[in-house]
């Protein structure tokens, strides 16, 4: 038995949110909906509420949203499809080891020649051929066998083509060249070079990064080419491991090259994973939520590394989380495990930096610890960073060990810091609060007319007939996206079609955030005609926009008079439509 939609559904409806969440969080009935403290933030007042009626959570302070689908992956740090199964063999359904069949077609073609190219690399490596690469391996980069595997390593050799193996294999070359592996004149875009296969969320080989090994060449490495199932803002190299691994600890460590990874691998440490070279995102911040909030931050050792680490610590401050450092004397974490050994690194990882120390170490460089006037800068510059320190017992203690280290008054040291902290609250103040996002009047009645159409299979069929499309981009996904999901399940539920799109990020925001809009009730013949009115009256906008320019641009006197009737046409509909 497949994980099909059909069978999501079905685990879906015979699944009670608000009985599901009470088992994690206690709920209160207030009205319709019930309501409990957010598991998914720092809560201390009951914000998330469950829709009964609608099956779906949604969290007024922190924004988590979705059904109850989304509240089990995100509360035990699973994927939705673990979810889907663990929720399904509670109602006493026998998924187990079930392939998901979520992918559509084309993307599980690419998923297979990816796994066949692995193969057929892995393979390489093990043979004759190989032995130099292994060499490299084992002996120049310190890796052994049983990593060697581990991390499904292989080889891309010139004398045994892969494009040749997978055209007879009857995959067309034009896939072959869509996903990175060939080039237009039917050869491989790999050759000499150690592969290093690259995995999705849930283990399937998306890509490849090949470092040379016995060549020259200017690109030490170079990677697939990004598609729609490999795009390095989305995935985090390393993360389908760590997510089983994390079931022993309960923090994250990110890194930024999988060579790093792999290393720390072998040290014990299989908690990690990596960027692969990009800087942090929200997007890596948001896997990384779903598997802890406790976040140690390891890049390399130098300017670049120490950069990159100011960066994310900002960006994770932004989503209301303190990470923790490791801070490496070496290039990056791959050489320090080499030259200091594991027990080193061990111990790096027992005891991280919180930020705060770490910053403190960064404003000693290039300081003399023993001149008056650089203590004093450092000490100031110190006192003011800890103004954005949350953790009033860190604040204390730094304090303390400031007072203790340079011989000053603790008193003194809190009065300055008391002084900084006032001035930023006056700052703060004057900052106007985040305004709340806004829609011009198209905007706005596209999205409102999709909060009824979801609500309202009478409203989602007539507006059907209404507007021929949706200007906005991915409102049109969406809205093509509900289309076909009514069209082939003949009904529409909220919580279901959430399952249906839930790996479609950018219209499955789109979707939550529109449907917690929470409109009033109206009848189909009142507001939503006037909705319709306003989204059409944009369509004929922007087609007489199109006209008047190629209007200017035409020179032919008789299709300059064509097109001048098209757009005196169109104002009178723009002017029907607006009465």
């Amino acid at each position: 038995m497949h994980i099909t939609n059909e069978l999501i559904n079905e685990i879906r409806n015979k699944t009670n949110i608000v009985d599901i969440i009470s088992n994690y969080v206690h709920l209160d009935k207030r009205g319709k909906n019930y309501f409990g403290v957010c598991p998914f933030h720092d809560d201390h007042s009951p914000s998330m509420s469950v829709s009964a009626e609608k099956q779906i959570y949604r969290c007024f302070s922190c924004g988590a949203s979705g059904n109850v689908f989304n509240f089990v992956a995100d509360y035990e740090h699973i994927d939705f499809y673990d979810a889907v199964k663990l929720l399904g063999e509670k109602l006493g359904y026998n998924i187990s080891g079930t392939k998901k069949s979520h992918i559509n077609n084309s993307e599980s073609t690419y998923l297979e020649i990816y796994n066949i190219a692995n193969k057929f690399y892995q393979n390489n490596l093990n043979t004759s051929l190989g032995v130099s690469a292994m060499e490299f391996l084992i002996d120049k980069r310190k890796l052994d066998k049983e990593t060697i595997k581990k991390f499904g390593i292989g080889l891309s050799i010139p004398r045994l083509s892969l494009t040749d193996y997978l055209l007879q294999k009857q995959y067309s070359l034009n896939k072959l060249i869509d996903i990175g592996l060939s080039n237009e004149t039917g050869r491989d875009l790999f050759t000499n070079r150690v592969m290093f296969p690259l995995y999705d969320l849930s283990g399937n080989v998306v890509g490849f990064s090949g470092r040379i090994y016995n060549t020259k060449d200017k690109s030490k490495y170079i990677n697939t080419k990004e598609t729609e199932l490999f795009k390095k803002g989305n995935l985090l190299y390393n993360y389908h491991n760590a997510k089983e691994n994390l079931k022993k600890s309960d923090y994250i460590i990110v890194m930024e090259g999988f060579m790093d990874v792999i290393r720390a691998s072998m040290a014990g440490v299989n908690n990690c994973v990596a960027t692969m070279g990009t800087a942090l995102t929200d997007n890596h911040i948001l896997l990384l939520r779903k598997l802890s909030d406790n976040i140690i931050l390891c890049f390399d050792g130098d300017d670049a590394g120490d950069m990159a680490t100011s960066s994310a610590i900002e960006l994770l401050k932004k989503h209301d989380i303190e990470p923790k450092v490791i801070r490496l004397e070496e290039k990056d974490p791959d050489e320090y495990i080499i030259k200091r050994g594991k027990e080193a690194f061990l111990e790096k990882v027992k005891n991280p930096l919180s930020v705060i120390e770490y910053l403190m170490g960064k404003y000693k460089q290039g300081k003399n610890m023993s001149d008056v006037s650089d203590i004093s800068k450092y000490i100031d510059m110190s006192i003011k960073e800890l103004i954005n320190t949350k953790d009033k017992v860190l604040v204390e203690l730094t304090l303390k060990r400031l007072s203790t280290e340079y011989n000053i008054s603790y008193d003194n040291l809190k009065e300055k810091y008391e002084l900084y902290y006032q001035e930023r609250k006056t700052i703060n103040l004057k900052i106007p609060p985040k305004v709340k996002k806004t829609y011009n009047r198209y905007g706005q009645a596209q999205r409102n007319i999709v909060y009824y159409m979801a609500r309202n299979e009478e409203i989602l069929n007539y507006v059907r007939t209404k507007v021929p499309y949706f200007p906005d981009n991915t409102i049109r996904l969406l809205v093509t996206e509900m289309y076909y999901y009514y069209d082939n399940y003949g009904i529409f539920t909220i919580a279901d079609f959430l399952s249906y799109i839930h790996d479609k990020e950018e219209i499955n925001n789109t979707f939550v955030e529109i449907i917690n809009s929470d409109l009033p009730e109206i009848k189909v013949d009142e507001e939503i005609n006037d909705y319709i009115k306003v989204i059409n009256e944009y369509i004929v906008k922007n087609k007489i926009e199109k006209l008047e320019v190629k209007l200017k641009e035409e020179i032919n006197i008789m299709e300059k008079a064509k097109i001048l009737d098209e757009i005196m046409k169109l104002k009178g509909v723009k002017q029907w439509l607006k009465k």
